[in-house]
């Protein structure tokens, strides 16, 4: 998987941007473009993100409208406790021992924080997360990590 980020100079100053690509080079950054904008050089960069095969700890989702925290629950105290994302608005306590599957909670489709922290926001189809992402009002695709 890709890591993107980007460096912006003033025109006038070109050797900046050169000690900056220096520096971002030792750390794994390749250039994928520069531009020149106005009076800019924005130089784009990305480099490969190891993917880890242990599983993440299980993320509440949170509603994106909600800026004040008011939806947060507890997580489960182990992952086996855990089957799906419960309710933000459940005022029921999480179960101690493993729940019956058949008894799965149900989470409305919505944008919801990305649980892997790659993008602002991931969206929820109710069962899953999906493949659609935003950041900035922007959208994109990325495969949801398992």
């Amino acid at each position: 998987m890709l890591e993107f980020t980007s460096l912006k100079v003033s025109a006038d100053a070109p050797a900046d941007l050169a000690t900056q690509l220096t520096s971002m080079s030792a750390q794994g950054w390749q250039v994928v473009n520069i531009v020149a904008a106005n009076n800019d050089i924005v130089a784009y960069l990305s480099r490969l993100v190891s993917v880890t095969t242990t599983a993440p700890a299980p993320v509440q989702p949170t509603p994106a409208s909600d800026s004040v925290g008011w939806a947060a629950t507890d997580t489960p105290s182990s992952p086996s406790t855990f089957i799906s994302p419960t309710p933000a608005s459940s005022s029921t306590p999480l179960a101690t021992s493993t729940p019956t599957p058949s008894v799965a909670p149900s989470v409305p489709a919505d944008w919801y924080k990305d649980p892997a922290g790659r993008y602002e926001f991931r969206y929820w189809d109710g069962a899953k997360w999906t493949e659609n992402v935003s950041r900035a009002g922007v959208m994109y695709k990325d495969p949801p990590t398992k």
